[in-house]
């Protein structure tokens, strides 16, 4: 019972819902847990200064929850990743679906799509109450 959460640098969006998922999940008691990966050509992005946005730490904290897995470098999607979800979700339709079907083509059915900007797109703040509201439905929709 696992949730995979995808987007392009495995650093901002991908890496907040996968927090915060595990958060809700430990203080719910709920079998469900979550990873997160990126889709991005190479690691780790010259562009990320560490292993997760410090915007991701804050809001986490002002959640009051901890970023269980802040020291873990952002991580590549694998074929073993796909594999091991029972539900898989891309952040950005507009963004990740040609990276994933040039990809993994054989995935794009079990794909969910939300829609998530990515940064300076779309602001933090909202950015991040979207994967929390998206979170939030999700984990209604599974029962958790």
């Amino acid at each position: 019972m696992k949730v995979l959460f995808l987007c392009t640098g495995n650093y901002y969006r991908s890496r907040f819902a996968e927090e915060y998922f595990n958060h809700l999940s430990l203080r719910d008691g709920s079998p469900w847990t979550a990873t997160s990966r990126g889709l991005a050509a190479s690691f780790p992005r010259p562009r990320n200064p560490g292993t997760i946005s410090v915007h991701v730490l804050k809001a986490l904290e002002q959640l009051g929850a901890c970023a269980r897995e802040a020291g873990r470098d952002p991580c590549r999607v694998s074929p073993e990743d796909l594999e091991a979800a029972t539900v898989i979700v891309a952040l950005s339709e507009l963004e990740h679906r040609p990276l994933l079907a040039d990809a993994f083509a054989g995935w794009m059915d079990r794909i969910r799509w939300w829609e998530v900007g990515d940064l300076p797109l779309e602001s933090v703040e909202s950015a991040l109450a979207k994967i929390r509201e998206e979170v939030l439905r999700l984990r209604a929709e599974l029962g958790c």
